[in-house]
């Protein structure tokens, strides 16, 4: 066996391992993983927010704006910077 092929193989081995850990999580939880740091329920208990949501609070604490963050889906895969400045 060449190195290349060999290296093909462990590479694939390990994605398989990789979607049989993850099928795994699916079925036994019910839902996908929630990765989002702004859909985690853990991390909002924790009181970590998603960096778009910080960097925006931020602002309007150093401006002295206002936000509404109940006007936007703060997710981190969706929100924005605008979303929610009065």
């Amino acid at each position: 066996m060449t190195p290349g092929f060999l290296i093909l193989i462990v590479a694939i081995i390990a994605v398989g391992f990789f979607m049989l850990g993850l099928s795994i999580t699916l079925m036994v939880k019910g839902r996908n993983l929630q990765s989002e740091v702004g859909e985690n329920d853990d991390m909002k208990r924790l009181g970590i927010k998603c960096t778009s949501q910080q960097i925006m609070e931020d602002e309007a604490m150093l401006t002295g704006k206002t936000i509404d963050i109940g006007n936007c889906d703060v997710t981190c895969g969706t929100c924005k910077t605008v979303c929610g400045e009065n």
